[in-house]
């Protein structure tokens, strides 16, 4: 099966992010006074919704974590977190490739829509995808994003869509979306072992050239 829709997870799988966000985390504990959290504590935050790790790792109620989360992507955003990230090799690459052969390519992520597309101005990267979707009331879990960049692009084909993510709500996200799975394990949320065990995966990426070789083996080969 070829795959002609390329679905794309943010933080971890087209951007390290990672410097940027726990900065942010940090600054956040220090404007509201809260205790520190470990370093492998905060990690945990990349990939996830941010109101859900605020309530999980910092014990706060719902109402507590909408609050923190404002303060953060403030700080995030206009603290210029957001600059220290770092676009991972061959994503340019992998961009073009899908573009020149005709392919489709879209944005699936759990990040809200506004940072979704400041955090990819940042590299002029907009412009290379047909839609971006973030989390929204509209889209609260990865597989209503997926839906939705489907919904987008008149896209009714699941078969020939494949979604690149380095976390289990990708994998489960794609699976319950329809869409095939190739999970990232250069990004963040496959680091422990079994933490892939039930998902369905067509293959595996350990590093970005794999998504490259991946993607350009979609196509036909191109003549020299």
């Amino acid at each position: 099966m070829a795959y002609r829709l390329f679905l794309f997870d943010l933080d971890g799988t087209l951007v390290d992010t990672s410097p940027g966000i726990l900065e942010a985390l940090r600054r956040m504990e220090q404007e509201l006074g809260v205790e520190p959290l470990p370093q492998k504590t905060l990690e945990k935050f990349i990939g996830p919704p941010l109101e859900w790790s605020i309530e999980t790792y910092y014990g706060a109620d719902a109402e507590t974590a909408a609050r923190w989360a404002k303060v953060y992507r403030r700080i995030y955003g206009e603290g210029g977190c957001i600059r220290h990230s770092r676009l991972y090799p061959y994503i340019r690459e992998s961009l073009e490739l899908i573009r020149q052969q005709g392919g489709k390519t879209a944005v699936t992520s759990l990040k809200i829509d506004e940072m979704v597309t400041l955090t990819l101005d940042v590299y002029g990267l907009v412009p290379c995808f047909d839609t971006l979707v973030g989390r929204s009331d509209a889209c609260p879990t990865k597989a209503d994003t997926i839906r939705e960049a489907m919904r987008r692009l008149h896209w009714t084909d699941a078969e020939s869509a494949v979604l690149f993510g380095d976390s289990r709500y990708d994998g489960e996200g794609a699976m319950q979306a329809g869409v095939a799975f190739v999970p990232l394990t250069y990004g963040f949320g496959f680091a422990e072992e079994g933490s892939m065990d039930g998902l369905e995966c067509v293959t595996v990426a350990r590093e970005p050239a794999d998504v490259f070789r991946f993607i350009r083996a979609q196509f036909p080969p191109q003549e020299s």
